[in-house]
């Protein structure tokens, strides 16, 4: 969960984010529908992040979060494609944490 505060320049910033698994793997579902043999760039990914809140605004610097998370328990990799994009991938441990956690809806 990203929460914000509004500070005193008047934007607002998240102030605290939480590891939220059905988030996790809306993610790595998202990676896995979307990624072809080289990935998906960030970009790319973060606006189908945004886009598929099913009416709930997915904001994107949670699903930067959910990435760098994702990368470090080793079911997410990262590449640089063309111009130095960055490519997301799915591990083979991405792919049984998904398998393994339908059930989380």
């Amino acid at each position: 969960m990203l929460r914000f505060r509004i500070f005193a320049d008047g934007k607002a910033r998240g102030v605290g984010m939480r590891r939220n698994l059905k988030h996790v793997k809306h993610l790595l579902a998202l990676v896995q529908a979307y990624a072809d043999h080289k990935g998906i760039e960030f970009n790319h990914l973060a606006e189908k992040w945004t886009a598929s809140g099913s009416g709930k605004s997915l904001e994107e610097p949670e699903c930067l979060y959910l990435v760098a998370l994702c990368k470090q328990a080793g079911y997410l990799s990262e590449s640089k494609g063309f111009k130095g994009a960055r490519l997301i991938q799915m591990t083979w441990s991405g792919h049984d944490y998904l398998d393994l956690n339908t059930s989380i809806s």
